[in-house]
């Protein structure tokens, strides 16, 4: 599925690291990160949701509450 920094971002109160230490925590904690675009005002990140968490990361909302676990960020 495929995620906007920009709308991660929305659900985070304190500010995202930048797009790569972003991909590499994903990486290395929770998913498989296929592929970043990098568009002029956003980085969309190709992620790979396993299907038995797809019940709570499948949207912007639940992938936000993931990595704001994963980062110790407020959600």
């Amino acid at each position: 599925m495929k995620y906007s920094y920009n709308w991660l971002q929305s659900h985070i109160e304190d500010p995202l690291p930048s797009a790569e230490v972003l991909k590499e925590t994903i990486i290395f904690h929770a998913f498989e990160v296929e592929g970043v675009e990098v568009t002029a005002t956003d980085t969309i990140f190709d992620i790979k949701i396993l299907p038995d968490r797809a019940g709570d990361c499948l949207s912007h909302y639940g992938m936000a509450r993931e990595i704001a676990g994963l980062l110790d960020l407020n959600f």
